[in-house]
């Protein structure tokens, strides 16, 4: 009776153990299905996303944004476009950030050539331009770009936003424009084969002309006696 009892404590603590670690590798490879609530879609896309998978975890900064919801093949471009639901809450500005973030825009706009040449009712006019546009902006800005990066100890494939620097910001539901696909190790090692063997080829080329060219000697000066 005892042993059937330490079998079956060593039975539930295996299962424990085992369930453990399967939350654990979903929680480290990002493919957890919690939702995320208050969110909006954006795309991009890109010229190889081998190994990324829907439920892929969006990071930005290290701090995960989102989930890749769809990735499919454009059948004009045939580029992959990856569709991804980023968070509200993290990705956009709250009033008095976007307040601090159109003030920083205004005076950047005034500063600007354009700006400065227009008549007081054209600069007015670009000053609301500029202030309708940033509605429903995000806290992306158009100079940030997208790559698919590796991490984790599965060595698990997700996207990755690089802020830039500028103060354009891109709209909910917009489009990343600039993009880093999936590096391929097969493309490395052509890539570092190619590159050899171009080497080589110079080589072989500079050692047959070098050897082709008749060797040059000076001339034989004649010394005369008077």
């Amino acid at each position: 009776m005892k042993s059937r009892s330490s079998e079956l404590a060593v039975g539930v603590f295996v299962i424990l153990f085992g369930l453990a670690l399967f939350f654990l590798a979903m929680k480290v490879s990002g493919l957890s299905t919690g939702s995320l609530g208050n969110s909006y879609e954006m795309s991009a896309t890109f010229d190889n996303v081998n190994g990324l998978k829907t439920r892929a975890k969006v990071t930005m900064s290290g701090v995960t944004i989102g989930r890749v919801e769809r990735i499919e093949l454009d059948p004009v471009t045939r580029l992959a476009k990856v569709t991804f639901d980023l968070e509200a809450d993290k990705t956009t500005f709250n009033a008095a950030q976007l307040q601090t973030v159109e003030k920083n825009a205004l005076e950047e706009l005034r500063y600007s050539d354009d700006y400065q040449q227009a008549n007081p009712a054209k600069q007015k006019a670009m000053e609301q331009q500029l202030l309708g546009n940033m509605k429903s902006i995000t806290n992306i800005d158009e100079d940030a770009y997208i790559m698919v990066a590796t991490n984790g100890l599965l060595g698990e494939k997700y996207l990755k936003i690089v802020p830039g620097g500028g103060l354009n910001y891109i709209k909910r539901d917009g489009v990343i424009g600039n993009t880093q696909g999936t590096m391929d190790l097969e493309d490395l090692i052509s890539k570092f084969v190619t590159g050899m063997s171009g080497k080589s080829s110079d080589t072989a080329d500079s050692k047959e002309k070098a050897a082709s060219e008749p060797s040059k000697t000076a001339d034989p000066q004649t010394s005369f006696a008077e």
